[in-house]
């Protein structure tokens, strides 16, 4: 057949001799070619395969123009046969294909068989299936996505091959081979091109590959018959992964046999799976759209060990689901087939956050992923067991729901959810229980993975991942597994996770002339195991004792360690961490009472005391001895006190509370009396030690039954009752009010005993910390505590919960000794018990004070169904503080801007919520100049007779002088210390409101004003005021995203790095507003190195209160200590608030009585929406005023239409400022009350005359620069426009040429001409840094009111809807001159996606040339790249480009010139190529090339 061949292309060679002499009429017609583009000629897909004509598959292109064509930035593409989503093949192609020319593309290989292609003119990773698929020319790089069927006429797509069982193809699809051994390839019949993939194209066993240069076909191999196949036949049920997994939790395949192929992903040899995870080739990514898992357990104990990672394989077995993993069997070898890896794009991990619910997670089961976001670890109990260690996807661990709420709450309830959105368990690829006695208890000589001596992992440490996971499902358990067994000897290498270490070394100082603590010490028993009979023991790896596992046995009696040795090792530990926690008297829990075992009461306490003052060198150590009465039948374990005896004295004997009922089960309450050594008995308190009734629930009966509490939680309540009257009794015989509780109280924060304590005026010093002394079930809180009579609160000065136990590994326990290969005891303080210990400072001679500040800023009237619970939050947080210890204080904005209830009555409700809430003084924001200065003063203030609150301002002063134009700051007195407030605004308020209403003000430098008044307050001058504390409250702050750091924010310079950077060491803390951000800084203090103060902004709206708790020395004035945080508002119910707090009531009231005289103009309904009509958004959040919005544009078309008459102002143009937008539309009706909110501001509306040249300027200051040159907090606004507006920009262009082309009622805006602008008056006097206004000409007032032209808008326009074609594109690559005919325009789009809600995603635009479609192009993340050629045709042409979704109009002016015109050819080079079809048309006659 090839001789043949070679014969008839010699024949023809002869013949066309003849031709090319001939009289050229007898040329036949059938010479021309069909095609008038680019085609796939021949496509060959077994390459490599046994029997194979060449190593590689192989497209071949063909041109039959007579001009070449360049194919540039075109790619090949291919998509499996059934698929539907985008191709996912895609190879790049660059050159030109020449006149009547072929272009060989290489492909991948399935093998080595066959011969070596001819050079090609480009090679890919392309990996067509050899029988079924769809092959793609495409005229970009870009992945398509057609969808199945016919595709002829998609403008992205130059030719397309659909074969075998493809659903895409032209028309039907070509004839396949029957397999990679069938050696035929898919051959176009003499280059035909009549759309119909199954006319056109044939099977032919002639297979010729040719490129480019020409080079004549490679005669290929004869086929031999085939060995050994590498591609295996198709098993059973041939199916993808995905088929398998389903998209439901169980498998639609389980029960049955199928062959699937994947890549090794993860691979368990050892430690117990016995099998191996295959994911689909070239999938991962994002997990984006997701559907299905494209990921599979192959169980297989008989070819685990035959697979490694990165392999490609092919596996056949039965499918089924083992508890909730879906999983195949693979019985043996036969079952598992090894593939040509390098012909697959392996799959990646999908970087993901970690899924909130469990069919989220389904879709993922199984696969390799990264995962993205915040992890912190929330449990350690089982890594001893099981190598697993807990995490939450947050920055927190999981909190034991009644810490934050009590059962049926809402905040229990977000606690418990937490537990299914966020928990998953890190597992270490294995089953091995390491504590597992079986076989001798062969496990335990197994080192335990992640645990290490000297790398701690602790409950609340953040995680770092440093390798994929597999996100797998077992035990009834999500779990991030590594991708093969971990051990301690590889965890160098596949130990996927670090971990933060937050250990310290002491607790934090908590100040105070003396300090109280509480440490419960784990069975502490002096008295051990050998030294009774009947004990039985937990034994090491060795058999040797350890601890007593049945104190209740007969002889026994005791629990702890098993002998000296392990008391020992308990000892050491427990001394290291008391003396390291440096107390002056420690509360003792869970110590032997060594009367149960018939000797002194107080032995274990004594052994105790001794070790601990061996341990510091000296007799530091005393015990509080027994009373002579004790409860006549007491447990094996007591409470008790210790103290040191330098600096404590005892008062009187200590008291445990006799026959009480309510501890028949529980550690009576044990009292004792101190002070501070050689003090007055004025300075006595009381200490009272606990331990409640645990919550294990055996025999629990009546409300002692577990109902969210725990069990026995009636019998710790009834404990609790009896505390507070035996509390109340002793500090009455003593004579003083200072009274602490201290102990393990065996319940959380929001339980009802815990509720008792609180009732009766103790205050939680725990809660003060953040922290947690216990972890259980995966979640942290505290069962031990230290509570403060509000006496006693006021002398403490500081609180820490020093963790050091709760949040370690058991393994590092004394009660795990020798239980695992690596012995992980030590004598330090980590996981001396299983409680951590907590201690206070006291300020037993009050030599301190404590200054609660609590503290809002840009509360904007939020007189809503809220209100009662910000209320709330500010008076329990004033609550926790003694009677004259807090400060209400705001940095402004509390009015302006607000909801209708208070907006409506001018804001009088906020005031008046203000009042009962005792807002001492504030700055003042921007907002309280929108109604100008004189309604501030006049009306707001009134002489302090209305807003009895200081409103402060120093740098607010006369126009022209350095006059203040109000109080500058305000001293008052918190706790014996004189604190001053100084209070300062922006500088940018003369542009944020409207100027009239400031015309006779100066707003100077904050900063410099807040140093000039801090100076005078210092200066020690009483005539002018002095101060011990200063704290500034500024209306100015960071611009910079939440979650920004400190150092970016000082870095992104303007006014707030100047307040961190340049506000005087006089200032003790910082509060900020106006930017709505949220954060707490500990900011360096200028020229005091080391020393940090705070820095706090809340958000606003009252979602949050900042509290900043300064301790401050009477005797200096100076900050000795301090702690700063934002606390949430409460969503405690409002009745539960108003029962509380008279205050909370008070608001309530106000509250009511507005909303409900507002509502008789409010809940008129105005008109209604067909959808949501938004601002911007950004990571969710509403009011990104730096991008386009529907709610915008609609508003600029409302201006439009309200002043459009003559008599209004004739306005053109509508324009609207970001700022003024204060609420959105939701779908449905709107009522009076919810339009009023979007423009609160009562502003009248203008008209002003602009030519073409200063609307430029107008876009121009979006990009925004004070009137000095200076860069403000918001260095971009968006305006709002009428539709009737369009304009491209480019930010990378130079400041004032960023605006690149702007379009006015469909044409080119005239510089020179005059439009009309209508907008309101704060934005037409300039504001918001809009300067080039007060050059507007004709300005004229309507005499109309925002809100009424607005509202009345609405009316006549219902149902209105929202529009989403933008106005301003960003467009680069416009042409800076003419261009030719024939030439190439490249246009880069980008913004093209509004973030308004509701807003459609852009997929395609096109692009017309005065109207006739010249190009389309796909659009991702809201950018596209157009790419047309110049239509014939010299002059002015418009180039509009329109996206699909959205509607958006891009419109560029474009010139032509025209293109010179080609010599027309010679006679000798028409006879050329004359001949040139005369070759081509004997191609096609005689099959050759």
């Amino acid at each position: 057949m090839l001789l043949s061949k070679r014969l008839w292309r010699t024949t023809a060679f002869a013949s066309l001799v003849g031709l090319a002499a001939a009289p050229l009429a007898v040329l036949p017609a059938s010479a021309s070619v069909d095609g008038t583009g680019v085609v796939i000629n021949e496509a060959y897909l077994s390459g490599g395969s046994a029997g194979a004509a060449f190593k590689n598959k192989f497209v071949e292109l063909y041109n039959p123009t007579d001009a070449a064509i360049d194919i540039s930035g075109w790619s090949l593409q291919y998509r499996s046969a059934g698929a539907s989503t985008a191709f996912t093949g895609v190879g790049a192609l660059t050159g030109t294909i020449p006149a009547e020319g072929y272009y060989l593309v290489a492909m991948n290989s399935n093998g080595t068989a066959g011969a070596d292609l001819p050079t090609p003119d480009a090679t890919t990773g392309v990996t067509p299936s050899g029988t079924n698929g769809t092959l793609a020319l495409v005229s970009s790089s870009a992945a398509i996505a057609p969808a199945p069927g016919s595709v002829t006429a998609d403008p992205a797509v130059v030719d397309l091959l659909g074969y075998g069982t493809s659903n895409t193809f032209e028309t039907a699809a070509a004839t396949s081979p029957a397999g990679n051994t069938d050696v035929k390839s898919v051959t176009r019949t003499a280059f035909a091109d009549t759309n119909n993939n199954s006319a056109d194209f044939t099977l032919s066993a002639a297979i010729t590959p040719q490129n480019s240069p020409g080079t004549a076909p490679i005669d290929p191999v004869d086929p031999v018959d085939p060995v050994d196949p590498v591609d295996p036949p198709a098993g059973p049920g041939a199916v993808t992964i995905a088929d398998i997994q389903g998209t439901g939790d169980a498998s639609p395949k389980a029960g049955t046999a199928v062959t699937t192929t994947g890549v090794v992903t993860a691979a368990y040899s050892t430690g117990g799976f016995a099998g191996y995870y295959l994911q689909t080739p070239g999938t991962g990514g994002t997990g984006v759209g997701q559907t299905a898992s494209d990921a599979l357990f192959v169980y297989s104990p008989s070819t685990v060990a035959s697979v490694a990672v990165g392999q490609y394989v092919q596996v056949t077995g039965t499918v089924s689901e083992y508890f909730g993993l879906t999983q195949i069997t693979v019985a043996d070898a036969a079952g598992l087939s090894q593939l040509d890896a390098s012909s697959v794009v392996a799959p990646v991990a999908a970087v993901i956050g970690y899924p909130k619910t469990a069919a989220e997670r389904e879709r993922l089961e199984g696969m390799l992923i990264a995962p993205a976001g915040d992890f912190t670890v929330t449990d350690v109990f089982n890594t001893n067991q099981y190598g697993e260690i807990g995490l939450a996807a947050s920055t927190t661990p999981l909190v034991n729901p009644t810490v934050l709420g009590a059962p049926g709450t809402p905040e229990n309830a977000a606690a418990a959810t937490r537990f299914d959105t966020e928990l998953v368990t890190l597992d270490d690829g294995s089953t091995i229980n390491f504590l597992s006695t079986a076989n001798g208890g062969a496990n335990k000589k197994f080192p335990l993975p992640y645990l290490s001596q000297d790398a701690p992992v602790r409950v609340g440490a953040p995680v770092a991942f440093t390798a994929p996971v597999i996100l797998d499902y077992r035990n009834n358990n999500w779990k991030f597994q590594p991708t093969t067994h971990l051990t301690a000897e590889n965890a160098g290498t596949v130990q996927p996770i670090t971990f933060g270490n937050t250990r310290t070394p002491a607790p934090e100082d908590v100040g105070g002339d003396i300090s109280l603590a509480t440490f419960n010490v784990l069975n502490y028993f002096a008295t051990t195991g050998a030294d009774r009979t009947g004990c039985t023991y937990y034994t090491d790896r060795a058999g040797n004792p350890i601890t007593v596992n049945n104190s209740d046995a007969a002889g026994c009696g005791v629990r702890g360690a098993a002998n000296a040795e392990n008391l020992a090792r308990q000892q050491a530990k427990i001394v290291t961490a008391i003396n390291a926690l440096d107390a002056d008297i420690v509360s003792l829990e869970e110590i032997e009472n060594s009367a149960a075992v018939g000797k002194d009461r107080d032995f274990a306490l004594g052994v105790l005391v001794d070790a601990l003052n061996a341990d510091a060198g000296s007799d530091v150590w005393s015990f509080v001895p027994s009373p002579e009465a004790v409860p006549a039948d007491e447990d094996v374990i007591r409470t008790a006190f210790i103290f040191k005896a330098a600096t404590i004295d005892t008062v009187g004997e200590s008291r445990i509370l006799l026959d009480s009922p309510a501890f028949t089960n529980a550690r009576e309450p044990n009292a004792q009396a101190f002070k501070p050594a050689g003090s007055a008995n004025a300075e006595t308190f009381l200490v009272i030690a606990n331990h409640f009734k645990s919550k294990s629930d055996g025999g629990a009966t009546g409300d002692n039954v577990d109902s969210g509490e725990g069990a026995y939680s009636g019998d710790r309540t009834r404990q609790a009752t009896a505390l507070v009257a035996f509390a109340d009794q002793f500090k009455t015989e003593l004579g003083t009010e200072r009274v602490f509780l201290t102990g393990d109280f065996n319940s959380y924060a929001k339980e009802s005993p815990i509720a008792v304590l609180e009732s009766a005026g103790y205050v939680s010093q725990g809660a003060k910390t953040g922290e947690h002394t216990y972890q259980f079930g995966k979640a942290v809180g505290s069962l031990d505590y230290v509570f403060a009579s509000e006496e006693a609160d006021a002398s403490v000065t500081g609180a820490d919960i020093w963790n050091i136990n709760s949040v370690e590994s058991i393994a590092l326990e004394y009660s795990r000794y020798n239980y695992n290969a690596t012995n992980f005891y030590s004598e330090d303080v980590y996981r001396s018990s299983d409680h951590d210990p907590m201690i206070i400072g006291i300020d037993a001679a009050a030599t301190t004070s404590t200054v609660n500040l609590l503290n809002i800023n840009d509360f904007h009237g939020r007189i809503d169904a809220n209100t009662v619970k910000f209320a709330g939050t500010i008076e329990s947080l004033k609550a926790q503080f003694g009677p004259g210890q807090s400060l209400f204080l705001s940095a402004g904005d509390n009015i302006g801007a607000s909801l209708f209830a208070s907006s409506s009555l001018q804001d009088q409700p906020t005031i008046d919520v203000l009042n009962a809430l005792a807002l001492a003084a504030s700055a003042v924001g921007n907002h309280e100049f929108d109604r100008g200065y004189d309604d501030l003063v006049d009306r707001v203030i009134n002489g302090g007779q209305n807003a009895r609150l200081e409103y402060l301002g120093a740098n607010v002063y006369q126009k022209g002088t350095t006059t203040p134009a109000l109080d500058e700051y305000a001293i008052l007195e918190v706790d014996g210390v004189d604190v001053a407030v100084i209070g300062a605004v922006t500088q940018e308020t003369p542009t944020l409101v409207s100027p009239a209403g400031v015309a006779d003000l100066d707003f100077g430098d904050p900063v410099e004003a807040v140093n000039r008044v801090a100076a005078q307050l210092t200066d020690g001058d009483e005539a002018n005021g002095e101060a011990d504390v200063l704290v500034a409250e500024y209306h100015e702050g960071s611009g910079l995203p939440n979650g920004s750091t400190l150092e970016q924010a000082i870095l992104a310079g303007g006014a707030f790095a100047d307040i961190v950077s340049k506000t005087t060491a006089e200032v003790d803390a910082i509060f900020t507003g106006h930017t709505h951000m949220e954060y707490v800084w500990d900011a360096p203090i200028p020229g005091v190195p080391g020393e940090t103060r705070p820095i706090v902004q809340t958000g606003s709206y009252g979602a949050n209160i900042g509290q900043i708790v300064l301790t401050v020395d009477k005797t200096t004035g100076d900050v000795t200590n301090y702690e700063a945080r934002n606390v949430p508002r409460l969503t405690t119910a409002d009745a539960d608030l108003i029962a509380a707090y008279p205050a909370v009531a008070e608001v309530d009231r106000i509250v009511k009585a507005a909303i409900a005289e507002s509502n008789v103009i409010g809940q008129q309904v105005v008109g209604s929406a067909t959808a949501p009509i938004t601002t911007a958004f950004a990571n969710g959040a509403r009011d990104d005023r730096a991008s386009e919005s529907t709610l915008g544009n609609f508003v600029a078309n409302a201006l439009v239409d309200s002043l459009s008459s003559a008599d209004r102002g004739g306005a053109e143009i509508g324009v609207v400022n970001p700022g003024g937008l204060r609420a959105d539309i939701d779908t449905g009706d709107i009522t009076y009350a919810e339009a009023n909110a979007v423009l609160p501001f009562l502003n009248n509306l203008w008209t002003t005359s602009l030519t073409g040249a200063q609307f430029k300027i107008m876009l121009e200051q979006q990009w925004q620069t004070n009137a000095d040159g200076t860069i403000p907090t918001r260095s971009y606004l968006q305006l709002g426009l009428s539709d009737n507006v369009t304009y491209t920009f480019d930010p990378a262009r130079a400041q004032g040429d960023r605006i690149t082309s702007i379009t006015v009622n469909g044409a080119p805006i005239d510089p020179a001409a005059s439009y009309r602008i209508g907008s309101f008056s704060f934005l037409l006097q300039g504001g918001d840094n809009f300067r080039i206004f007060t050059e507007g000409t004709d300005t004229r007032d309507s005499g109309l009111v925002d809100r009424d032209a607005w509202i009345a808008y609405i009316t006549a326009n219902s149902p209105v809807s929202p529009s989403f074609d933008r106005r301003s594109v960003q467009v680069t690559g416009i042409p800076t001159g003419p261009v030719t005919e024939g030439s190439t325009v490249t246009l880069n789009l980008s913004k093209l996606d509004l973030t308004s809600l509701g807003s459609p995603v852009n997929t395609l635009v096109t692009a017309a040339v005065d109207g006739v479609v010249v190009a389309t192009a796909p659009v991702s993340a809201g950018a596209a790249t157009v790419s047309f050629t110049v239509p014939e045709g010299a002059g002015t042409k418009t180039v509009t480009i329109t996206a699909q979704e959205s509607g958006t109009t891009v419109t560029v002016p474009l010139t032509v010139t025209a293109a010179e015109q080609p010599t027309p050819p010679t006679p000798i080079e028409k006879v050329v190529e004359i001949i040139k079809k005369v070759i081509s048309w004997l191609s096609k006659l005689f099959g050759w090339r």
